[in-house]
Order: C-alpha cells, then sequence, then structure tokens
C-alpha cells in the first residue's frame, strides 16, 4: 500500500510541476503578445478550467503527501 501512495505522490508531483511550466510558458506568451490568457485558452471558462486543474493537482499532491507520512505513523 504504501509503494502504491509514494507513485501516486510522485506521479501527482510530476504532473503538477509540468503543468506550472505550462501555465508560465502561457503566461510569458500572453505577456509578449499583449493578450489575455482568454484569448490564448479559448475564453474565460477555459482559463477557469487551468486554474482549476492547478487547484486539483496541488490538492492530490497534498493529500497524497499526508497519506504517506500518516501511513507512517499508523505502522
Amino acid at each position: 500500500m504504501r509503494v502504491a501512495s509514494t507513485i501516486v505522490f510522485i506521479l501527482s508531483f510530476v504532473s503538477l510541476l509540468i503543468s506550472l511550466k505550462l501555465f508560465w510558458n502561457l503566461g510569458v506568451f500572453v505577456d509578449e503578445h499583449n493578450l489575455s490568457t482568454n484569448v490564448v485558452s479559448g475564453s474565460y471558462f477555459w482559463s477557469l478550467m487551468d486554474w482549476l486543474r492547478l487547484l486539483l493537482l496541488f490538492l492530490i499532491c497534498v493529500i497524497s503527501g499526508l497519506n504517506i507520512f500518516l501511513a507512517k505513523k499508523k505502522s
């Protein structure tokens, strides 16, 4: 069980890092071309979905990280 929790944490953390880098690149592109994220993403809804994806990935990382450490204390 602990190995599975560790794998979930690592995968979610890598996914979060990739999403953060892509979001950073989106911000740089928007700044350089004087656009808004709504134009690049397609609409205000999809811009909000980008933020929601980052939030959900962060929450998955936190919850899976806590799961690893709380399982360690119980053993």
